[in-house]
């Protein structure tokens, strides 16, 4: 079998990658494979680092082409430091505190994908902070009922969620959720 990427040597490596629940197989040559190999690096010291893995992982279904640059445009940029997304992204870390706002809307793609879309805090919370989360939550799950309910030409059971969302936000507001949620 001949390399899929340079169509020149005998591939020897095959490299799958999986994205959206769809498998991707390429077949490779020694050379190819060092050059494009999804996380290069020297497995014998540290482990591989933040910034390696973003680049690595926005490379995408480019990763497997003559260009081994992540295909990341430069982006918003930070007004207080001057750092734009895609030289965060290499390097894997912000420039300033103010970096994390300016990058707010792109953020949550790159820690769905960093966590594995694990993404949610799971474990335990202070106990003042308890009541707003149960709220945050039941007001999401209400929001995603109201959606079904939509769908389905349930009007008036959306209506009834819609007022009941509504009120837990009120809640939230003013009691920050204490004693908002059942």
């Amino acid at each position: 079998m001949i390399c899929d990427n340079c169509n020149e040597r005998p591939a020897s490596v095959v490299v799958t990658q999986s994205k959206n629940g769809k498998t991707e197989e390429r077949h490779l040559c020694d050379v190819c494979a060092a050059h494009f190999q999804p996380f290069q690096g020297d497995f014998g010291g540290d482990p591989l680092g933040i910034q390696q893995f973003l680049q690595n992982w926005f490379a995408g279904p480019g990763a497997f082409q003559k260009t081994a640059q992540p295909q990341v445009s430069n982006g918003p940029e930070c007004p207080n430091c001057g750092l734009t997304f895609r030289r965060f992204i290499e390097r894997g870390k912000f420039g300033c505190a103010e970096c994390y706002n300016a990058f707010r809307k792109e953020l949550p793609e790159v820690f769905n994908k960093v966590q594995g879309g694990h993404t949610r805090h799971e474990g335990k919370v202070p106990a003042s902070y308890s009541g707003r989360i149960a709220a945050e939550r039941k007001i999401k799950d209400l929001r995603r009922q109201m959606k079904e309910a939509i769908n389905q030409e349930e009007f008036e059971q959306a209506a009834k969620l819609r007022d009941e969302v509504r009120e837990l936000e009120r809640g939230l507001e003013e009691g920050g959720g204490q004693d908002v949620v059942d």
